[in-house]
């Protein structure tokens, strides 16, 4: 996916990308990327701040375990960090993918060893955890 480090805008290349991969114009992705260095400042969103994120939004219940799937599922490129490419590409997904988009992504949350199928083990973990939220 690439780090876009401490860079204060977006490349031309990066805006074209996410302007072809999301159904964002470039108004919109502009306001996405200042949004995301207020929170984040050198790029990288971390683990322990998307749980941060997460419980704002669902104060309620235990965020860290459930948090970790969706975490990974958005950290694409498994480097630990989400960077703002991974970022609005599963915003755009999550919020206005099609049926299609939204059920490889959840598959690939509930998929937990990457192993192209979902077991028992794996669904009945991410359920249990999808309750406790």
């Amino acid at each position: 996916m690439g780090c876009f480090g401490s860079k204060d805008k977006l490349s031309k290349e990066d805006m074209d990308f996410l302007k072809s991969h999301t159904r964002y114009d470039e108004a919109t992705i502009k306001e996405w990327y200042k949004g995301f260095k207020q929170d984040c400042p050198n790029g990288r969103l971390t683990p322990a701040k998307f749980v941060d994120m997460y419980k704002m939004f669902f104060p309620s219940g235990n965020a860290e375990e459930f948090c970790d799937h969706v975490f990974r599922t958005f950290d694409m490129d498994k480097n630990g960090y989400i960077d703002f490419k991974e970022f609005l590409l599963a915003i755009d997904v999550t919020s206005s993918g099609t049926p299609e988009e939204k059920l490889k992504w959840a598959f690939r949350m509930y998929d937990v060893d990457g192993n192209g199928v979902i077991d028992m083990q794996e669904m009945t973990k991410i359920v249990q955890l999808r309750e406790c939220v």
